[in-house]
C-alpha cells in the first residue's frame, strides 16, 4: 500500500474502503503510551545508555519529586543518578527517546505529573505514561521516510486502541470512497 506525508503531520495511505489519515503525533502518542503502561505491568524498563551522561540542576522541589518518582522513571527506561540536593546525572534514556532531548522529557515529565496531580489525577503511573507518550513522540512537523511512516502505522495497529489518543484525541479519520464519489459528483 502506499503512504504519503503531508505537511509533515499527517500520513495518508489508500484503504479498501477509501482513504485514512492519520495525525503523525497522536499516532506516536498511542504507540509510546501503551509501551510505557506495558513496562509498568511487567518491571521491564531497560535503558539505553548513553556515551555522554547528562548533567542537569534541577530545582529542590522537583528534585524532591523525582527521588520519589525514581522507580517509576527506572521502570520507563530512564537511568537517572541522583547527587546532592539539585543534582542529576541522566545515562541512561527509554530507546523511545531521541538524542538530545533527555534533560527537557524529564523537566516536563515532573511539570505535567505536578499538573495532573493539581487536577486530581492520582494514578502515578498512568499519568506518567501519557506526559512521556506526549514529549518522546514524534512532533508534527517532523519529516518522516515512507519506512517510518510503513513502521508507525504497524505499531499504531498493534495498539489496544489505535482510534484514539491516551488524551482523547482521534488518531485516525477515514473518508470512504462513497463519500470521495459523492463530493466529486460521481453518485
Amino acid at each position: 500500500r502506499l503512504v504519503w506525508q503531508i505537511h509533515n503531520k499527517y500520513i495518508i495511505a489508500q484503504i479498501e474502503s477509501g482513504v485514512m489519515i492519520v495525525d503523525q503525533h497522536v499516532a506516536h502518542e498511542r504507540v509510546l503510551y501503551e509501551r510505557a503502561l506495558s513496562r509498568f505491568a511487567t518491571n521491564a524498563g531497560a535503558a539505553q545508555q548513553l556515551m555522554f551522561p547528562v548533567t542537569e540542576q534541577i530545582s529542590p522541589g522537583d528534585y524532591a519529586l523525582l527521588s520519589e518518582l525514581l522507580p517509576h522513571f527506572e521502570q520507563l527506561g530512564f537511568s537517572i543518578k541522583l547527587f546532592g540536593k539539585d543534582t542529576i546525572v541522566i545515562d541512561g534514556v527509554p530507546p523511545d527517546v531521541r538524542g538530545r532531548t533527555e534533560t527537557k522529557i524529564v523537566e516536563d515529565l515532573l511539570m505535567m505529573y505536578k499538573e495532573a496531580h493539581q487536577h486530581g489525577i492520582h494514578d502515578e503511573r498512568d499519568a506518567l505514561a501519557k506526559s512521556f507518550s506526549c514529549k518522546a513522540a514524534i512532533k508534527a512537523g517532523d519529516k518522516l521516510a515512507e519506512p517510518e511512516m510503513r513502521s508507525l502505522l504497524d505499531q499504531l495497529f498493534q495498539t489496544r486502541m489505535p482510534y484514539v489518543c491516551p488524551h482523547g484525541r482521534p488518531v485516525v479519520l477515514k473518508i470512504a470512497i462513497d463519500e470521495l464519489d459523492r463530493r466529486f459528483g460521481r453518485t
